[in-house]
């Protein structure tokens, strides 16, 4: 019993270390965009870039919202990713990504109407 509890206990402590953002949903939501954004390290501080993205009025997703967001961290550390302004339900969005200090910032972003 103590050895199903301890495994818990890490397993919740690895999830809340990752630098990965999920909002909303894409299940059965088509993926409007795909990007890889990579930064290099600055020395002695923390990096700071923002992206931005904003769903093109194309027929195929007019008059269509944000309906899921992923940022993924490939650098599995201390990173994060945070949206600051739009997102779900919204047609743009602003992500502001931190790394951790010494590191390079590489997410793999998807965004779902």
């Amino acid at each position: 019993m103590h050895i199903y509890s301890l495994a818990i206990v890490l397993a919740v402590v690895v999830v809340s270390e990752c630098g990965h953002t999920f909002l909303g949903t894409s299940v059965l939501r088509p993926l409007v965009f795909h990007k890889e954004v990579r930064y290099p390290a600055k020395v002695l501080v923390k990096r700071i870039e923002n992206f931005n993205f904003t769903l093109p009025s194309v027929p195929g997703v007019y008059n269509r919202s944000i309906q899921g967001i992923l940022a993924y961290d490939l650098t599995n550390s201390g990173a994060s990713a945070n949206v600051t302004q739009g997102g779900l339900g919204h047609n743009f969005v602003n992500i502001r990504m931190k790394s951790d200090r010494y590191k390079e910032i590489h997410y793999d972003i998807y965004i779902y109407a």
